[in-house]
């Protein structure tokens, strides 16, 4: 029986749940990739992974199973294809704003009708041994691409980016879109409005739609407005949180 992807459970708006890598650690994914959720984040854009750290990273998340998206610091075509030669399930694209920016993203992920170079040398193509054929078919269909709403202007444009077919999914950055909107408050009115609108629009494009989220205690919320695709804390957080647990237990003891 063939495995359901990543790509297509994301497609399907299944629930997915996941959380960013933000150390740059291969024990981290190990220990995450043992857990029960869907994917994991490697956060490239705002934690100090080297292109060593990444490809171990990656490694990995290919070792356990665990479907790894890379957060990826710019559109440039040299980093969607080091990335992706690497074995990422996938990327997320920063600041979405325009379909001419994102149609390029997209044509740096694709062989068929895009212009990622082929390669089958790298893990992706299983160090030479995956044939040229299936190398291509897989990665055009598998690779999932999930762009990032956080400017104004991505807002104001969501009708027409959630109606681009290729697109797999977008995600709500609530922080970015409130300094954009120019608060210091990701919960403004200003910054809510925003945010039912990328859902309504994607709703109405029956495009999946993710969001991320400190904790679960918004969970229930976003699902009514069609949210499917969770990103919520991250390893740093996990990792203070539960830190903060015990000693506060022992202050009250």
């Amino acid at each position: 029986m063939t495995k359901t992807s990543f790509r297509q459970r994301l497609r399907e708006r299944q629930q997915l749940a996941g959380t960013f890598v933000k150390t740059a650690s291969h024990q981290t994914v190990e220990v995450l990739g043992t857990t029960g959720l869907d994917f994991v984040v490697i956060d490239a854009e705002h934690a100090p992974f080297s292109q060593s750290a990444l490809d171990t990273c990656l490694l990995a998340a290919r070792a356990t199973q665990m479907p790894a998206l890379v957060r990826i610091a710019d559109a440039q075509a040299a980093t969607i294809l080091k990335v992706l030669d690497m074995g990422a399930t996938g990327l997320l694209v920063p600041h979405a704003k325009t379909v001419a920016g994102i149609r390029e993203v997209l044509s740096g992920t694709r062989y068929r009708g895009g212009s990622r170079g082929f390669s089958n040398s790298s893990r992706a193509g299983n160090y030479g041994t995956e044939p040229m054929r299936p190398m291509v078919e897989a990665a055009d269909r598998d690779i999932a691409v999930v762009f990032q709403i956080e400017d104004r202007e991505g807002v104001d444009a969501i009708a027409t980016l959630a109606a681009l077919e290729d697109v797999d999914a977008f995600l709500i950055g609530r922080a970015d879109l409130a300094v954009s909107y120019g608060t210091f408050d990701a919960a403004h009115p200003d910054v809510y409005e925003a945010c039912v609108r990328v859902c309504k629009a994607c709703a109405a494009a029956n495009k999946p739609v993710g969001i991320f989220l400190v904790d679960t205690s918004e969970l229930e919320h976003w699902r009514q407005l069609g949210v499917s695709l969770f990103v919520i804390g991250s390893d740093q957080a996990l990792l203070r949180t539960q830190a903060n647990a015990i000693a506060q237990k022992f202050q009250l003891d």
